[in-house]
């Protein structure tokens, strides 16, 4: 029913009709694997992965336009648009750590509140160009709302953050519980502040585990063929 996701064509009996005919149902997040069997689909938790290819490599040169500073960085990639991505609490965590750099690859929207000067935007990029900027983070940040919207979602940037070996800080999201090397709290200060001073994630063991041959391969085991 979100209207940022397409909620305005949305039809239950739609959704019911595929869940019917499906071979297999497959659904991101626990939340949607709740909802499929309740419309009667026997569904099974596929998440979204990481690009093994691209974020296995090793980090090029430091981009030109990366900020320059000594304090940590604390970055994140993705939309800025919407009502899930969370501005307050940016704010709140570039206040909280004035010395950081607070990075953002994305859209900036024409309208935002008001950002400390140690929040930085760097605009779109390639995906190609990604695993050079997020190499260079301290802690990925998921400043999400906390709604049944981000409940329902698989954030794709969390398993880029943990394949570049960078530790994540996230809201307590359903679909984020139990992944190593993510750091949840209801303030993104507090994840931020614990995920900094943790062990960084084996980039190796997050590959193995997350990579998108591995959901293939759980696709395939629920058809019953070989991966």
């Amino acid at each position: 029913s979100d209207p940022a996701l397409g909620g305005e064509w949305y039809r239950q009996a739609v959704e019911v009709r595929y869940l019917e005919t499906a071979d297999e149902v497959t659904a991101s997040a626990p939340d949607l694997v709740e909802r499929a069997q309740d419309l009667g689909a026997d569904a099974v938790l596929v998440p979204n992965g990481v690009n093994a290819a691209l974020f296995s490599a090793e980090p090029g040169p430091l981009p030109t336009d990366f900020p320059q500073g000594d304090g940590p960085v604390f970055g994140y990639h993705g939309s800025l648009y919407w009502d899930w991505f969370d501005w307050d609490q940016v704010v709140a965590l570039a206040t909280h750590h004035p010395s950081a750099r607070v990075v953002l690859i994305g859209d900036a929207p024409a309208t935002h509140p008001v950002m400390p000067l140690n929040v930085h935007f760097l605009g779109l990029k390639p995906q190609g160009s990604l695993p050079d900027y997020l190499a260079r983070f301290d802690v990925g940040l998921l400043p999400f709302v906390v709604s049944p919207t981000t409940h329902a979602v698989s954030p794709l940037k969390v398993f880029e953050y943990l394949a570049c070996g960078v530790p994540v800080a996230a809201p307590v999201l359903r679909a984020l519980a139990g992944i190593a090397g993510v750091v949840t709290a209801a303030h993104l200060v507090d994840a931020v502040d614990q995920a900094v001073t943790g062990v960084r994630p084996d980039r190796a063991e997050t590959l193995r585990l997350h990579s998108w041959e591995k959901r293939v391969g759980r696709l395939l085991s629920g058809l019953g063929l070989s991966s």
